[in-house]
């Protein structure tokens, strides 16, 4: 099986599985609230994004420096 099949079956499998929790209020709310609890607030969302910045600047300097 091709590798594009399979990414493509499993999107339509997170999709239907999205709908089915969603339709129940009950889950759709413990759902919902899972996600307030797993984000990140304040300061630590800023400290996140500054990591990930200095990250990504950092690999495209080492691939600008390693390419001639």
């Amino acid at each position: 099986m091709r590798p594009n099949y399979l990414i493509l079956i499993l999107l339509v499998l997170m999709i239907v599985i999205g709908l089915f929790m969603s339709r129940d209020p009950e889950r759709a709310e413990r759902l919902s609230q899972m996600y307030r609890d797993a984000a990140f607030t304040g300061e630590t969302r800023q400290m996140v994004l500054m990591l990930l910045a200095l990250g990504i600047g950092a690999f495209i300097v080492y691939l600008t420096m390693t390419r001639r």
